[in-house]
C-alpha cells in the first residue's frame, strides 16, 4: 500500500497549449497523448523519460482550474503519487487526519492549494525516445512560517515518508528552515521550506506573498548528463542562474577532485556538492513565471542520495542576486533582526544510523552471536515490514520492466544481467543497488547493517555487491539448481575471512520451494585446492561430482557433512558467514517465484569485507 513514486504532475495554466509549447521548445518534452478539451477544459500531456506532466487550462473563470490560476498564476495544482494499493494508501492518509477532497479521484489536501492524488503504479519503464531529462528527482515546496513541523508530521504519518535531511540556511539577513522527506522506496521526495520569522523577510516570504500561500517552488529533473542538458537548454534559449567565480575557486579545497571537471562547472555555472554516497551536480533555471515564483532545476546524482549542504545556500544566494526587486525592504523594516539570531548549521537526519528501541529489540543477543560464529549462519527476527517488502516487490517489477535510475559506468564482461530476451530461466542481476534507488534504499536499511556489524564484531558495514535473483516457477527448470560451492572461491580479490552474506527473501522460503541449505560450521573449513578458475559462475561447475567434492572437502578438514535447510519466513533475513561457507539450492516446485537480493558489503575496517544478500 506504500507510496512508490510521483507518477505525474498536474499543472493548472492560463493557456495549456502555450505552456506546453514552451516546455517542448525549452526542455525537449514531447506530447504523451493527444490534447483533450472536454467541457471547455484543455489538457495537454507531456513526457520525457519517466517524467509526466499534465497541463490544464479552463475558459470558464468560475471553473476550479481558472480559479486556481487567478489565485496563484500558473502552478502545480496536483502531485500524483503512485501506490501499490491506492485504496489502502487513501485509508491510511485519512486515518492520520488527511482531508479527502475527492474520494472518487483519491484526491487529498496537501500543501495549501497543491493537492495529492493517490494513483496506481505505472506499467512498464521509461519510454525509449532520446532524452536529456530522466526522472522527477524532487519537488520543493514553500510553506508559511510555523507550519513546517506539521507538514513533516503529515508526510510521515499520512504518507509513510521519512525525514532524510534537514538544514537551516542563512543568506544575508534572511534565513529559512528546510527538511527533506522521502518515501520508503526513495521514488518520491519533497523538500519542505519555511521562512524564519526571527530574521528579516526574504525570498521564501516573497514566494508566499506572490503565490498566495503554500505551493511548489520548483521541480527538479534528474539527468545523466547535466553538462549536455545545460548546453542543449541554453541553445534553446533557457537562461540559468549564475554563480561567482569565487565559488568554483574554492571547490578543490572544499571537495577535492570532482567527477565533472571544475572548468566545465565554471563554464556552465553548475553547482557541486557531496554526501557520504558521492557527488551531486545542480543548476537552476531563471524563473519565467510572471510572478517570479516557479522555476525548474536540473540535477545529476553520481552516488549522492541526499542534498549537499553548500548547494542549498548557493541556490538562494543565486536567486537573491537575480531577483529584479530583491527583498521588499518596506516589509523587512517591520521585522527587525534578532539580537541573537539562530546560527546556520547542517543537521543530518540520522535515522539511518540511529536505531529505535523497537529496532534494538530485533538485534541478535550475545548467545546468538556466539551461535553464528560457531555455526556460520544466523536467522534474524522480522527485520522488514510487509509494507517494505511490498515496496521492494514493486521496485523489482519496475526494474525487470526496464526502469533504471542510472546505468553502471562500467559493465564487466561477466556481469550477471538478465534481460527479458533471456527467457524464463533463473534471473541474476548484479549491482542493482546502484541502478535502482528504490531497491538500494531497502537494501541499505540501517537495521541490517547493525545486525551484520554485531555478528562480524565490526563498527561499520558497507555494501560491496548486490544481486537480484528470481527463480522461475517452472518444474524441473535446470537453472533453478544451484550447486554446492565455497563463496570465498568467487571473491578471491578479498583478503578478509570475515565477509557476510544477507539473504532477503520476498516470500516464505521452505524446503519444498528450494530454500538455501547450509553446511553447518563449514565457514571455518579450508577449501581443497581444485584448480578451477575462480571467474567461473557456480552454476558452471560440474554437477555430477558435487557430492564427491563436498565429501572430499569435509575430509580435508576432518569434519562431517551436516546439512541444515534454512526455513526463512518472509521479512526475516538469513546472514551467513562468508569465508569458506558452502551452500546448495534445490529444485523448486512451481508455486511462487522467489526473488533474493544480495551483495557483499564492506564490514568494519579496511581488512574486513562482508556481503549482504537478500
Amino acid at each position: 500500500m506504500s507510496i512508490q513514486t510521483i507518477t505525474h504532475v498536474e499543472f493548472h495554466c492560463a493557456d495549456a497549449d502555450k505552456t506546453a509549447a514552451g516546455l517542448r521548445a525549452d526542455h525537449g518534452f514531447t506530447l504523451d497523448t493527444p490534447a483533450t478539451a472536454p467541457d471547455g477544459v484543455r489538457t495537454v500531456a507531456l513526457r520525457q523519460g519517466t517524467i509526466r506532466l499534465q497541463l490544464t487550462s479552463a475558459a470558464d473563470p468560475e471553473h476550479p482550474v481558472a480559479e486556481y490560476v487567478a489565485r496563484h498564476g500558473d502552478g502545480v495544482a496536483v502531485l500524483a503519487l503512485g501506490c501499490a494499493d491506492p485504496a489502502a494508501a487513501l485509508e491510511r492518509a485519512e486515518r492520520h487526519g488527511a482531508r479527502v477532497l475527492d474520494r472518487a479521484g483519491a484526491l487529498i489536501e496537501g500543501f495549501g492549494d497543491t493537492a495529492l492524488r493517490l494513483v496506481p503504479l505505472p506499467c512498464g519503464g521509461p519510454t525509449p525516445e532520446p532524452r536529456l531529462l530522466d526522472d522527477l528527482d524532487h519537488v520543493a515546496i514553500c510553506l508559511p512560517a510555523g507550519t513546517l513541523a506539521d507538514a513533516v508530521r503529515f508526510c510521515e504519518d499520512a504518507l509513510g515518508f521519512r525525514t532524510i535531511f534537514e538544514e537551516y540556511i542563512e543568506v544575508g539577513e534572511q534565513a529559512m528552515d528546510s527538511k527533506v522527506v522521502q518515501s520508503a522506496s526513495g521514488g518520491a521526495t519533497f523538500t519542505l521550506i519555511e521562512p524564519d520569522t526571527a530574521r528579516r523577510p526574504g525570498q521564501i516570504d516573497e514566494f508566499l506573498a506572490a503565490h498566495g500561500g503554500a505551493g511548489v517552488q520548483h521541480l527538479a529533473f534528474s539527468t545523466r548528463d547535466i553538462a549536455g542538458a545545460v548546453r542543449a537548454a541554453r541553445e534553446r534559449g533557457v537562461e540559468f542562474l549564475t554563480t561567482p567565480d569565487a565559488y568554483f575557486d574554492a571547490l578543490a579545497e572544499r571537495l577535492g577532485e570532482t567527477a565533472i571537471p571544475v572548468a566545465t562547472l565554471r563554464e556552465l555555472h553548475v553547482l557541486v556538492d557531496q554526501d557520504h554516497g558521492g557527488q551531486l551536480f545542480q543548476i537552476f533555471a531563471r524563473s519565467t513565471h510572471p510572478r517570479r515564483t516557479c522555476f525548474l532545476e536540473l540535477i545529476e546524482r553520481q552516488g549522492a542520495g541526499t542534498f549537499g549542504t553548500a548547494n542549498i545556500k548557493a541556490l538562494y544566494e543565486a536567486v537573491e542576486r537575480h531577483s529584479p526587486t530583491g527583498i521588499d525592504r518596506s516589509t523587512a523594516a517591520s521585522r527587525p533582526a534578532p539580537a541573537h539570531p539562530k546560527k546556520a548549521h547542517p543537521v543530518p537526519a540520522a535515522p539511518e544510523f540511529r536505531l529505535t528501541e523497537a529496532e534494538r529489540a530485533l538485534l541478535p543477543t550475545p548467545e546468538e552471536v556466539a551461535h553464528y560464529r560457531e555455526h556460520g549462519w544466523y536467522l534474524s527476527r522480522k527485520l522488514f515490514s510487509d509494507e517494505e517488502l511490498d515496496t521492494l516487490q514493486a521496485a523489482t517489477e519496475l526494474y525487470y520492466a526496464g526502469h533504471r535510475d542510472r546505468e553502471l559506468p562500467v559493465r564487466p564482461p561477466r556481469l550477471a544481467s538478465w534481460r527479458p530476451s533471456d527467457g524464463p530461466v533463473q534471473r541474476h542481476n548484479d549491482y542493482v543497488h546502484h541502478e535502482s534507488d528504490a531497491i538500494g534504499a531497502i537494501l541499505r536499511k540501517p537495521l541490517i547493517g547493525a545486525v551484520a556489524a554485531l555478528l562480524a564484531g565490526a563498527g561499520e558495514v558497507r555494501i560491496f555487491q548486490s544481486t537480484l535473483i528470481h527463480k522461475p516457477p517452472v518444474p524441473e527448470e535446470p537453472s533453478n539448481q544451484v550447486p554446492w560451492h565455497f563463496d570465498k572461491h568467487y571473491w578471491q580479490t578479498c583478503t578478509s575471512d570475515e565477509m557476510l552474506t544477507a539473504f532477503i527473501p520476498f516470500h516464505d522460503c521452505r524446503e519444498e520451494n528450494g530454500t538455501i541449505t547450509m553446511v553447518d560450521s563449514s565457514h571455518r573449513w579450508r577449501e581443497l585446492p581444485s584448480g578451477e578458475d575462480s571467474t567461473r559462475h557456480f552454476a558452471d561447475r560440474d554437477r555430477s561430482e558435487l557430492e564427491d567434492i563436498l565429501a572430499a572437502n569435509a575430509a580435508h578438514n576432518g569434519q562431517q557433512v551436516h546439512k541444515v535447510p534454512m526455513l526463512i519466513p518472509r521479512g526475516h533475513v538469513l546472514l551467513a558467514g562468508h569465508p569458506r561457507r558452502q551452500r546448495h539450492g534445490r529444485r523448486r516446485r512451481p508455486d511462487r517465484g522467489r526473488r533474493r537480493l544480495g551483495g557483499p558489503g564492506r564490514v568494519g575496517h579496511l581488512s574486513r569485507l562482508g556481503r549482504l544478500v537478500a
